[in-house]
């Protein structure tokens, strides 16, 4: 395991430091990317640098959207800096809408497989696979990444599920894409923090809320299951 180092990139609500055994350095993200001059409420946009149990492991809290109106080539950048730390190992953690009627709000689920659905276009393939999956986690499932920004219409909503889509986001489609292409071993999760075809009106900070108290359950699970996944390779 000596050859192995972790990051774990969060997005909305998801608050994942405090699976670190040790706490080592931290430092914003608008320091590291002065280029980032967006910010999405519920993203703390800081890199910290620490151990959960024996692993190095960076928690990138915060990342880059294609609705915030950056490039294709701008998420190769926001990548690249996890390649130049020496990170093998990548784990995606978003906040998504669930499609699926048997995953419930706070559940995370393992994705898969993602389908790309592009209002504007990226040139990524309509379907990827990540290359690092937790077998033995469930619930697994399709996840169905959407450029953004506006949420779904219900029409729109039912075609993705017709397309066997279990969740939809908008964060997962050119994290997975890059680091994959440079040759990071990358899995991803999504935390639902709604059911899209509950007809009230859904606000960001209710994504937000939900994803924090989907986050403080599953986290110390979720931290032990990076140890045993790790300690076997």
């Amino acid at each position: 395991m000596a050859h192995i180092k972790l990051a774990i990139i969060t997005g909305s609500g998801l608050n994942f430091t405090n699976i670190l055994d040790v706490y080592c350095q931290e430092k914003s993200l608008f320091d590291v990317f002065p280029e980032i001059t967006t910010q999405i409420a519920g993203h703390k946009y800081q890199i910290i640098d620490g151990f959960i149990g024996s692993i190095p492991t960076i928690i990138c809290s915060g990342r880059i959207h294609a609705y915030e109106g950056y490039e294709f080539e701008k998420f190769k950048s926001f990548l690249n800096y996890f390649r130049e730390q020496g990170i093998t190992h990548l784990i995606s953690i978003n906040a998504v809408g669930g499609l699926n009627k048997d995953m419930s709000v706070g559940d995370f689920v393992s994705v898969e497989k993602l389908v790309s659905v592009q209002y504007k276009p990226f040139p990524i393939p309509p379907i990827m696979y990540p290359s690092w999956v937790f077998h033995h986690y469930h619930p697994k499932g399709t996840y169905i990444w959407v450029t953004g920004p506006c949420y779904e219409t219900q029409s729109e909503l039912r075609l993705f599920l017709s397309m066997g889509g279990d969740v939809i986001g908008m964060s997962g489609g050119p994290e997975l894409y890059w680091a994959m292409e440079m040759g990071i071993k990358t899995a991803m999760f999504s935390c639902v923090t709604n059911y899209c075809f509950d007809h009230s009106i859904l606000t960001h900070e209710q994504v937000v809320a939900n994803a924090q108290k989907a986050c403080a359950r599953f986290e110390q699970m979720f931290r032990n299951m990076v140890i045993k996944e790790l300690t076997d390779i």
